[in-house]
């Protein structure tokens, strides 16, 4: 039961992918609350999130709420769409139902829910009607490490999370000094990321995965054999200098 009879909105990380890896927490509250906000790139889209949580969850008798949040740079666009998924989010919210926010990895890891929290935190703490929990999900970081069995980090190792498309001269420099480097959305800059691990010495050391915890897994330590190729857009690479 709830400790306070304010509603109460989640941002419920749901994990990578696999529905066996969504915490027991993560299932509860799912199963406990009225709406299920879904999070979308566009309104013809499929949300994955949904698919995820549909064979742990029962959805007949619960409202799902699709938010648009869509992939562009238009900042004008995005603050108009991120406020519109806030308006109605506090619609529900104002009808004393509670409301998950369901994403893929973890709430506040790269993660569209980020961009919820921030719209409503515009608003004074006092003047919130409702609370805000976020539920914690495992990562497609954690769930790389583990499917293709790479540590991520030893006692006194540092640890750096970049996106791929970071820069490659910044890449050079990460790399040099960090442990272990985990770049994220591996697919696009495949190549060049190949070239600076040859320049570094390491890629023997690096080890590519894609759609951890989805159908489709892949794991391989054979960098070369994904040159030129198109590769999922889930895609991670794991560089381990102790290796």
């Amino acid at each position: 039961m709830k400790a306070s009879t304010q509603p109460v909105l989640y941002g419920v990380g749901i994990g990578p992918g696999d529905p066996e890896l969504m915490t027991l927490k993560a299932v509860r509250v799912l199963k406990g609350v009225d709406v299920i906000a879904v999070p979308k790139s566009k309104e013809e889209a499929t949300s994955l999130a949904l698919d995820i949580i549909r064979g742990v969850i029962d959805l007949k008798d619960k409202e799902v709420v699709e938010l648009i949040f869509p992939m562009k740079r238009n900042q004008k666009e995005l603050v108009e769409a991120w406020e519109e998924s806030r308006r109605q989010v506090i619609e529900r919210l104002e009808g004393s139902r509670d409301v998950a926010f369901i994403t893929i990895g973890d709430p506040l890891f790269h993660s569209t829910f980020i961009y919820l929290l921030e719209a409503l935190c515009r608003e004074s703490p006092e003047d919130r009607f409702y609370n805000i929990e976020v539920i914690p999900g495992v990562s497609s970081i954690n769930a790389a490490s583990a499917l293709s069995c790479t540590p991520l980090a030893k006692s006194g190792e540092r640890m750096a999370i970049i996106p791929a498309t970071y820069g490659y001269e910044k890449l050079k420099e990460t790399i040099e000094e960090f442990d272990t480097v985990v770049l994220l959305k591996a697919n696009k800059a495949i190549d060049g990321i190949i070239t600076v691990l040859e320049e570094s010495g390491l890629k023997e050391n690096a080890v590519f995965v894609s759609r951890a915890g989805l159908a489709g897994e892949r794991v391989t330590r054979d960098l070369d054999s994904l040159k030129g190729k198109e590769l999922d857009y889930f895609s991670i690479i794991i560089i381990k200098k102790g290796r």
